[in-house]
């Protein structure tokens, strides 16, 4: 765990004890960004079956947390919404780069060639548009 999810882990914590019972959006929110993370690691390991796993993970806390009225804990939820724009934003960014790559290796491996508009043969460019060879 990182040094900021550690000191998060520990507020919370703390925060469970004082208040009793733990703010549930708190821990949805914990969840999510934890789930986020572990969709970025498979993005750059390529792991297919945690990226299946994820998604329905993900779909479920995000059901959840549309559920849930109010932040009994507050202090807890800005941390945790840096935390998760930070791992959502690295999936984006992963998650394009493998676009990405798959559109411009695609073609090298299925032998399969890209068209364009007009029925000339493409070629993916860097950024997964055609271009005219």
């Amino acid at each position: 765990m990182s040094y900021a999810g550690t000191v998060l882990a520990r507020h919370h914590h703390m925060s469970a004890l004082s208040y009793g019972e733990p703010d549930p959006v708190v821990e949805s929110a914990e969840r999510l960004c934890t789930t986020l993370e572990r969709i970025g690691d498979a993005l750059v390991a390529l792991d297919v079956e945690t990226l299946l796993e994820t998604e329905e993970t993900l779909g479920r806390l995000l059901a959840a947390m549309g559920r849930e009225d109010d932040v009994e804990d507050r202090m807890a939820i800005e941390p945790l919404v840096q935390r998760g724009r930070a791992a959502l934003l690295r999936c984006r960014r992963l998650g394009g780069a493998v676009t990405t790559a798959a559109r411009s290796r695609l073609p090298l491996h299925t032998g399969i060639e890209a068209y364009d508009r007009d029925g000339e043969s493409a070629r993916p460019s860097v950024f997964g548009e055609p271009t005219i060879p």
